[in-house]
C-alpha cells in the first residue's frame, strides 16, 4: 500500500540525518496522500541508520494504523492536526535542529533581516505562545498542532505564504505541496535561524528587510509571476530534426520582468560607501584648548601677582639650591622656576640654621618621706 509514497518519505527521513538537521532519533517526516486519505510517517524511536521503506507506517486521519509493523511517530497527531486544518500541505518535518530550536525555546520569532530569508518566508517565521498546563497534559501533540494552527491565524498568515512555526519551548515545524519540498524548508529554516543568532548580537541599528525587497524577493520564486529558476522565462523548445535548419533567429525567449541595465564599468562613478548605522565616533578635538592663552592679571585667578611666561634661566648663571618651607607656613612664592626666573634678580645664600640642643634630661626626684601623725 503506497510503496511509492513510502520510498519517499523513507528518503525524506533520511536526508534530514544527512542534512545534519537530527540526531539520534529527533525528528521525523510524513507525506500523505488526498485522494485515499492516509497518511505515511515514520515509525516512533527507529534509528535513521534502520529506516527502510517497509519500516514506514501508513494511518488514517484519525491516527490508527492502517499498515505497518511499528508504532508511528509520536507527533502524528501534530501532523495530522496540520494536514486537517490546511488542504495545501503535502509534505510535513518535525526536528530539533539546533537553531530553530535556539529560539523555539526562547519563544522568539525568527525575524526577517535579509534575502536569504525572504527567498522561502514572507516574512518572520513565528512562534507560538507556550502552552498551557492543561494543553500539554491532555492531548498533549494534537494541541501543539492547534497551537500552530492559531498562532497563523492569529497573525494573519496563509499556510504557504510562510511555511514553518516554531512551537515556543520545543522545536520547529515546517511543511510544503511535497515531503522533499518540507524537508528543504527545514533545511534554510535552520540556516536562517543560524545566521539570526548572529544578527541579534550586533549592537547597532538592526532592522529587518524592506517590503520592497521582501516583496521582490519572496514573489520572483512564487506566484504566478515568477521567474526564478528554468521553469519561467526559458528558450522555445525546438523540433529536434529542424534544429540544424534553424537560424538564430528561430530561437524565441519568452519575456520576463526581470530587466538589468548594463553599464559599462568606465561610466561608473565612485560608489558612496554605505551608511552604517554606529554610535557616533568620539571626537578627538573635545578637550583641546589653547595652551598659548595667557589669562589676564585682573582675573580672578591673577588677583595678587602677576603671571608670566617663565624663561630659561641665562647661560652660566648657577642655580640656587631649594630650600624646604617652614612646615604650616605657605611659601611666599609661587612653587616653580629659579629664584631669578620668578624676581628678577639674584638672592644671597640662606644662613645655615643651626638645630637646638635637646633638653636635658631631668633628675629623678626622690619619693617624700611619710608623714608622721602620731601625737
Amino acid at each position: 500500500m503506497l510503496e511509492e509514497l513510502k520510498e519517499r518519505v523513507c528518503k525524506a527521513n533520511i536526508q534530514l540525518r544527512d542534512s545534519g538537521l537530527v540526531i539520534l532519533t529527533w525528528g521525523n517526516v510524513s507525506a500523505i496522500d488526498r485522494e485515499k486519505n492516509l497518511i505515511v510517517i515514520k515509525p516512533s524511536g527507529v534509528s535513521y541508520d534502520e529506516l527502510t521503506p517497509d519500516k514506514m507506517v501508513v494511518v488514517n486521519m484519525d491516527g490508527a494504523v492502517v499498515e505497518g509493523e511499528y508504532r508511528p511517530s509520536s507527533d502524528t497527531p501534530t501532523h495530522i492536526a496540520l494536514y486537517q486544518a490546511y488542504e495545501e500541505l503535502g509534505g510535513i518535518v518535525h526536528t530539533h535542529s539546533r537553531f530553530a530550536t535556539v529560539w523555539a525555546q526562547a519563544g522568539l520569532d525568527i525575524i526577517a533581516y535579509g534575502t536569504t530569508h525572504a527567498d522561502y518566508f514572507y516574512g518572520d517565521v513565528p512562534c507560538t505562545m507556550p502552552l498551557e498546563e492543561n494543553m500539554i497534559t491532555e492531548n498533549y501533540e494534537l494541541n501543539t498542532g492547534y497551537a500552530i494552527v492559531d498562532t497563523l491565524a492569529r497573525r494573519n498568515l496563509g499556510p504557504m505564504e510562510v511555511q514553518a512555526c516554531l512551537v515556543a519551548q520545543h522545536g520547529p515545524f515546517t511543511w510544503g505541496e511535497t515531503p522533499e519540498k518540507a524537508v528543504e524548508n527545514a533545511i534554510v529554516l535552520e540556516e536562517i535561524a543560524h545566521m539570526a543568532v548572529y544578527n541579534t548580537n550586533f549592537q547597532f541599528g538592526l532592522t529587518r528587510i524592506s517590503d520592497a525587497l521582501l516583496d521582490k524577493h519572496y514573489f520572483r520564486k512564487h506566484g504566478d509571476n515568477a521567474y526564478y529558476g528554468q521553469g519561467f522565462g526559458s528558450i522555445k523548445a525546438l523540433d529536434p530534426s529542424a534544429a540544424s535548419n534553424s537560424s538564430e533567429e528561430d530561437i524565441q525567449i519568452a519575456p520576463s520582468n526581470h530587466t538589468v541595465e548594463l553599464k559599462n564599468i568606465s561610466e561608473i562613478g565612485e560608489v558612496a560607501r554605505p551608511v552604517i548605522n554606529k554610535p557616533p565616533k568620539k571626537e578627538e578635538d573635545v578637550f583641546k584648548f589653547d595652551d598659548k592663552a595667557v589669562p589676564s592679571g585682573d582675573s580672578d585667578m591673577s588677583s595678587g601677582m602677576d603671571i608670566m611666561p617663565l624663561e630659561p634661566d641665562a647661560p652660566g648663571e648657577d642655580l640656587l639650591p631649594l630650600e624646604p618651607d617652614p612646615v604650616g607656613i605657605a611659601p611666599s612664592t609661587p612653587p616653580f622656576g629659579s629664584v631669578t626666573a620668578r624676581t628678577g634678580m639674584s638672592a644671597a645664600p640662606a644662613a645655615p640654621v643651626t638645630p637646638a640642643a635637646p633638653p636635658a634630661p631631668k633628675k629623678p626626684v626622690p619619693p617624700a618621706e611619710p608623714l608622721d601623725f602620731t601625737f
